[in-house]
């Protein structure tokens, strides 16, 4: 019995020491041929009508699985029950969230989902200075402590689409590039009028995301005392001034429907809008459809040749994840020259990086951009960073809103102002006192 046994012994010591140098020969095999575990990153983003499963793997998922083999990118979209709080709720790990600057304190900050990437800058040796400098300033303004929280992977464009049939129809000069406010209203005064039945007009756009984007680089609150700015600097009414003046023209669009969908449908639909300011998506071929269009520059205010601020998205690594490098690695790919340069050629993403040579380069193998003024998508040099703040999309929204009475119940700008003013200080006040 003792025989058999110690028999038994022996072979299973031989099958395991066989076992055992298979495998350390395996792993000192894939480790000579440089392999790497394989990785699971899941990467959540709020709209699935922006960002669909199947263009998320084209232009985000595939490029990084070729760059990193070993790591595969899985995608969460938001909606009923998937929402942040409802996946954190339910226990589910998001290693990547990407969402624009004005909707990052309601998605990342008001989650506890924000972690400091500072440290993994300075490990993995990356170098901030080839991103547009605004962007990285508005990325820093949003976090504590000097730190910051994300990259900036790309920017909606800050351009003017305009139809030139509408032009061609009534004569009017196509506009160019370096346009003034002045020059864009005197344009849309002769293209706004009734023809055929037709109303058109002159211009639309979305006023919401153009005050958060001023060219005067004006805080909608004030990062310090988190006052409302807009009854304390003279250049809000301004500001509103030269806006609401595109909607006093005689004849001009009913102010009622004033919302960036009904500004998009008004020319991309119905095509009975000249220009349109683009400053929330790049436009698709499905929108254009056969439409004659180009593309013309942002117009500037006389005497500051500046464009509007930047409005980026960033991919920020979440302080949940338990693969902070890997995720890291993932956002730094996808802010590089590399990735940049392919998406821009290919026209789905317009550039973060401060290298003009790339933008340049935006639509070349997309038929869709072939003989556009394509450097017309983005400005020269956007305007500094205003105040980023938790309160600047609520900011945003009262500001529309006051827009509205001026325009439809004749108000007074000064009174709006105060009245908005009032109103928006009221809510951050309970809001900070609510955190207390």
């Amino acid at each position: 019995m003792f025989k058999k046994s110690l028999l038994a012994l022996l072979a299973l010591s031989t099958v395991t020491a066989c076992s055992s140098g298979a495998g350390s020969k395996n792993q000192a095999q894939d480790a000579a041929e440089g392999k790497k575990e394989p990785v699971e990153l899941t990467v959540y983003y709020q709209y699935g009508t922006d960002w669909s499963e199947d263009d998320f793997k084209k232009v985000f998922a595939e490029p990084v699985n070729k760059k990193f083999p070993n790591v595969t990118l899985k995608y969460l979209v938001g909606g009923k029950g998937q929402n942040v709080p409802d996946l954190i709720t339910a226990g589910q790990k998001i290693d990547i969230l990407f969402t624009s600057i004005g909707l990052t304190s309601a998605q990342l900050l008001e989650n506890g989902l924000q972690y400091d990437i500072s440290p993994l800058i300075k490990k993995k040796n990356y170098d901030l200075g080839k991103l547009d400098p605004t962007m990285v300033d508005a990325a820093k303004k949003l976090a504590k402590n000097n730190g910051i929280y994300g990259l900036p992977v790309y920017v909606p464009p800050s351009t003017v689409y305009y139809n030139k049939d509408v032009f061609d129809k009534f004569g009017v000069p196509y506009p160019k590039d370096g346009m003034t406010w002045d020059d864009m209203y005197e344009t849309s005064k002769k293209l706004t009028r009734t023809d055929g039945g037709i109303q058109y007009w002159g211009i639309g756009s979305s006023y919401q995301h153009l005050a958060l984007m001023n060219q005067f680089s004006l805080p909608l609150v004030d990062g310090t005392t988190n006052k409302t700015a807009f009854n304390t600097d003279d250049r809000w009414k301004t500001w509103v001034n030269n806006l609401t003046r595109f909607y006093q023209i005689p004849n001009g669009p009913m102010p009622d429907k004033l919302s960036e969908p009904n500004e998009r449908n008004r020319f991309f639909k119905d095509r009975s809008i000249g220009m349109f300011l683009a400053v929330t998506a790049l436009h698709s071929a499905t929108e254009l459809g056969d439409m004659n269009w180009d593309l013309t520059s942002f117009p500037v205010f006389s005497g500051n040749p500046i464009g509007p601020q930047a409005y980026p998205t960033y991919f920020y690594v979440t302080s949940m994840s338990d693969r902070k490098d890997d995720a890291f690695d993932v956002i730094a790919y996808l802010t590089s020259e590399e990735y940049q340069t392919a998406r821009a050629k290919e026209g789905s993403l317009l550039p973060t990086l401060s290298n003009h040579k790339i933008r340049e380069q935006f639509g070349q193998d997309n038929p869709l951009y072939k003989g556009k003024n394509v450097k017309a998508l983005q400005p020269d040099k956007y305007a500094p960073a205003g105040s980023v703040n938790p309160y600047n999309k609520t900011g945003g929204d009262d500001l529309a809103s006051g827009i509205k009475d001026t325009l439809i119940k004749n108000k007074d700008v000064n009174t709006m102002l105060r009245d908005v003013t009032e109103a928006l200080d009221k809510k951050i006040e309970q809001a900070e006192t609510a955190k207390k």
